[in-house]
C-alpha cells in the first residue's frame, strides 16, 4: 500500500482529495519508536510538538499524569491509522498527555511547518480533526465529572 493510500485511511484526512493526499505524503517521514520510548508532557517542557504522528505499525498508550499522586490515566490506546499530536500541531504547544510505545512503531510524521500550509490550501483537513478534538473535549468533561 502507497502512502497515499494510507493517508486516505486515516480519519484524519478521509476528506481530503488524492491531489492533497499526495502533496501530504510527499511531506511524511517515517520514524521508528522502540518498545518504551515515550513522548512526554512536562510542565517544565518548553518545546514546540515536532509534528503530527500517525501510526503505520506498533501499539501505543496515551497518559495523563496525576499532579497529585503517584498514578496516571489511560486515555487511549493507539494502533495502525490512528494519529497523536493534532493538539500541538494547531496551537504550537508541547505535548497535552504522554504517548508511550507498548511494542516498535513506525509511525508518519508531518511537521507543523508543512502541516499548516496544507490545512490552509485543503480546509477539509479541518473537517477530519474536529470529531477527534469533539471526542477529546467530551472525555476530558467526563474525567472532570468523575472527579468532582
Amino acid at each position: 500500500m502507497g502512502t497515499t493510500d494510507f493517508l486516505a485511511q486515516v480519519g484524519l484526512f478521509k476528506h481530503v482529495k488524492e491531489e492533497g493526499l499526495a502533496r501530504l505524503a510527499a511531506q511524511l517521514r517515517l520514524v521508528y519508536l522502540p518498545e518504551g520510548h515515550m513522548i512526554r508532557n512536562t510542565n517544565r517542557d518548553t518545546t514546540s510538538v515536532d509534528g503530527l504522528y500517525i501510526v503505520k505499525s506498533g501499539v501505543a498508550k496515551v497518559t495523563k499524569p496525576s499532579q497529585s499522586w503517584e498514578a496516571e490515566a489511560v486515555l487511549a490506546i493507539l494502533g495502525h491509522g490512528h494519529c497523536f499530536g493534532e493538539i500541538g500541531l494547531l496551537d504550537g504547544l508541547p505535548p497535552s498527555a504522554n504517548v508511550t510505545a507498548m511494542e516498535p512503531m513506525e509511525c508518519y510524521v508531518l511537521s507543523r511547518d508543512d502541516f499548516l500550509p496544507a490545512l490552509e490550501e485543503y480546509p477539509e483537513i479541518a473537517l477530519g480533526m474536529l470529531p477527534g478534538l469533539a471526542t477529546m473535549v467530551r472525555s476530558a468533561d467526563q474525567w472532570i465529572a468523575q472527579l468532582l
